[in-house]
């Protein structure tokens, strides 16, 4: 407002629940927050948060931590989508930190090994979503490029 006090930051959106997003063997299991941003024109957006991994955008300390970033920004998102039972039409990963989403997707091994058994095949749960990704930025810098 003009002449008084800056308007107060928005307060952050709530805490819905924990995920714990398998990782190599040899770390172990990675836990993300899932958070609930807001709703426009009737589509739920989520939030996924890690104070460790995702800093800043691009914040990566080597090219090992910008990979497992990905990895769990990946996984994560598929296994909220497995919480909330959503099988979606398709999936749209945007920028090459999102991209690893579909090759999980269809290969569910590393699913598997941390969470045995019950319900369908991981495989088989994307089996009819159509998998698109996006590229927006090929300058270099943004190119994925793990050296």
């Amino acid at each position: 407002p003009r002449g008084g006090a800056p308007n107060p930051p928005p307060p952050p959106p709530p805490h819905l629940f924990d995920l714990s997003v398998p990782l190599e063997p040899s770390r172990g299991d990675a836990p993300l927050s899932v958070l609930h941003g807001t709703t426009e024109g009737g589509v739920r957006v989520y939030l996924l948060q890690s104070d460790v991994h995702f800093r800043a955008p691009y914040a990566h300390r080597s090219p090992a931590d910008a990979l497992l970033s990905a990895s769990l920004l990946s996984r994560g998102a598929l296994l909220l989508l497995e919480r909330l039972s959503a099988s979606p039409a398709a999936l749209l990963s945007n920028d090459w930190v999102a991209a690893l989403a579909a090759p999980y997707a269809r290969h569910g091994a590393w699913r598997r090994a941390a969470r045995p058994g019950g319900g369908r095949s991981w495989p088989e749960r994307w089996r009819g979503t159509a998998f698109v990704h996006l590229v927006h930025n090929l300058e270099p810098g943004y190119d994925g490029a793990f050296s």
